[in-house]
């Protein structure tokens, strides 16, 4: 049989998704374990998150610097031997914040977890903060920090999160230089000691997982003192945004200017979500979603524009990002609150739906491919309190939305008289 190559292949529908069982257990000091028995490599993903985001912080970068600290030496081990050590067992680790959680993430071969995890413990438990080590750390990043901060595209996300929440508001207020020089370390010592308590993990485990692997972390972690309270997660109000707001953000010198448009959205337990899942992928969630079709491939003004929703633990957010030539600026906004409203009052043609309908599923199965993609399922399952065939039935919701309900969702939730517009570049044309 000859492949013909001109003839595109037949799309097929995808059935249901099964995901491999989620398990949970406690150590013996009661530090829940949540682990997936996934993969043929001896290998495994070991996390440990922390309620110990942005949100807990009570001056910027306090939370992101006690989390970067963990990296540079404990109490029984500098920087070098941590580092040195990681590297002769050929083991991996991260640390990472986002607005709500603090992550330690160690990817390790099983055969040297025993070897490795007494470093992780230490790391957790007794970081040294070196007050050199963060001196160093500290220029760095404040160096970092303004080489974001000369791009258009950091500029827009700052002013648009500001915009959107409140500079005051824990999910709006942003460092500024002066941030970094306001930061001791006494104060990130006292945030870990506030908040980087046993009594707060949750550890997540993928790959590879035996009950010997089990035994071997119950070993080290399940022996660490947990007391107190665990961390009380701080409740968020949000001010509804029903108005137009368009900021300009004078960067000089700019060729492009970047644009961030959005407003807030729903979470993933809300009943409509799957209609707006649905009519934001088409509208610029995809490679040929409207957006790319008008803006970059009709029009030229840009190489890329994309639309999404972030979820973060109390708030969701919807969002539009390009980077357009300065001189077409105006006209490429102008153009995304055409294609705003086209999808609140045009139905959507049934061919393009069910395109976007097998994207979407396949998308999800790409997500889903291997033990560690997996793990950080599993984790995101946990953290926003989802049911395990959480995929499954959400995928069988968005085969099942119908054109009217695409229609309804943007009109109720994309109205472009609810955006807010943030621009950032030298001049607007």
């Amino acid at each position: 049989m000859i492949l013909d190559r001109k003839l595109q292949p037949s799309l097929k529908p995808i059935g249901d998704i099964q995901i491999p069982a989620i398990q949970k257990t406690k150590l013996d000091n009661g530090i829940p374990l949540t682990y997936m028995n996934v993969g043929s490599q001896e290998l495994v993903k070991f996390q440990v998150a922390i309620p110990a985001g942005i949100v807990y912080q009570s001056q910027s970068l306090l939370a992101f610097f006690t989390n970067k600290m963990l990296k540079e030496g404990s109490q029984n081990h500098t920087a070098s031997e941590i580092a040195q050590k990681m590297d002769y067992y050929g083991a991996f680790f991260e640390t990472r914040i986002t607005r709500d959680y603090a992550y330690f993430n160690l990817f390790c071969l099983n055969k040297y977890l025993n070897n490795i995890l007494p470093l992780v413990a230490d790391m957790l438990v007794a970081p040294l903060f070196s007050n050199k080590e963060f001196s160093v750390l500290k220029e760095q990043e404040k160096q970092s920090f303004q080489v974001r901060m000369k791009k258009g595209k950091n500029l827009a996300l700052k002013a648009f999160n500001t915009a959107l929440f409140g500079a005051d508001h824990v999910y709006g207020s942003a460092a500024n230089l002066s941030s970094y020089d306001a930061l001791h370390i006494d104060e990130l010592k006292d945030f870990h000691q506030r908040f980087y308590q046993a009594n707060s993990w949750k550890i997540y485990l993928s790959g590879n997982v035996s009950d010997e692997i089990i035994g071997i972390i119950n070993h080290y972690f399940g022996k660490i003192e947990v007391k107190g309270e665990p961390n009380k997660k701080p409740l968020i109000e949000l001010n509804e945004v029903l108005g137009k707001e368009q900021i300009w953000v004078e960067q000089k010198g700019a060729m492009q200017t970047a644009i961030k448009m959005g407003c807030l959205s729903l979470d993933k337990k809300h009943e409509d979500y799957a209609a707006l899942n649905l009519a934001q992928t088409i509208f610029g969630g995809f490679f040929g979603s409207r957006l790319m079709q008008n803006i970059r491939e009709d029009k030229g003004y840009t190489y890329g524009i994309h639309s999404g929703i972030q979820h973060l633990q109390q708030a969701s957010i919807f969002a539009i990002s390009s980077e357009v030539g300065k001189d077409v600026a105006s006209k490429a906004h102008a153009e995304i609150l055409v294609e705003l409203k086209r999808l609140r009052t045009e139905l959507v043609a049934e061919e393009e739906i069910e395109l976007v309908k097998n994207y979407m599923t396949g998308s999800l199965l790409r997500s889903l491919n291997g033990p560690f993609a997996l793990g950080e399922m599993m984790r995101n399952l946990a953290e926003f309190d989802l049911p395990e065939n959480y995929y499954t039935i959400l995928t069988k919701k968005i085969q099942e939305v119908k054109a009217e309900q695409i229609i309804n969702a943007a009109d109720k939730y994309l109205h472009e008289d609810h955006m807010i517009t943030v621009m950032s570049g030298s001049e607007l044309v």
